[in-house]
């Protein structure tokens, strides 16, 4: 799903400055997902690690499909505040390999500072039962765009089947 989203949308994985992680707090389940990410956002480059990641759960628990829902508001929440939210986290599994990531857990919100290269840009991962996972990467609105907040709803027919895996809303 990781290497899919990145494919079709187009977006390079370095330019996501957010991971909400699926984060369970299961250790073999959370090392299998930080190796996942690192398959795609690669290894640390330079001494400091530069992609704050977090996980709602931390705040509410795993809820199950609720999860996936607060991970997407607090995400949306995140790029329309342009803010780095906190994680709830009193130790960092040592195991997890975040020390070779490009992550860091963030423990307080902070500003989210973004260079002129690209928009903010977040990445959620979510795991489901029986191996239905999902990434979405959401972007902030271009400076200045006045959005309709209706036109996300309206139908569109898609242009190919493939396009029906990627859907473009407006925030």
């Amino acid at each position: 799903a990781m290497r899919r989203a990145y494919e079709m949308s187009g977006i390079d994985p370095a330019s996501i400055g957010l991971v909400e992680a699926h984060g369970t707090g299961i250790p073999l389940g959370d090392r299998t997902e930080i190796t996942a990410l690192r398959k795609i956002f690669g290894d640390r480059q330079g001494l400091l690690p530069h992609v704050p990641i977090g996980s709602v759960k931390s705040m509410i628990g795993h809820c199950i499909p609720a999860a996936g829902s607060a991970a997407v508001i607090k995400t949306a929440l995140a790029l329309t505040h342009r803010i780095i939210p906190p994680t709830l986290s009193g130790e960092v599994n040592g195991e997890l390999g975040l020390e070779q990531s490009p992550f860091y857990v963030s423990t307080e919100a902070k500003p989210w500072v973004q260079s002129a290269a690209h928009p903010r840009r977040a990445a959620i991962n979510a795991f489901g039962f029986g191996g239905i996972n999902a990434h979405l990467i959401l972007e902030e609105p271009p400076e200045g765009r006045q959005t309709d907040a209706t036109a996300s709803f309206s139908l569109r027919a898609p242009a190919t089947a493939a396009a029906e895996q990627v859907f473009v809303l407006a925030a």
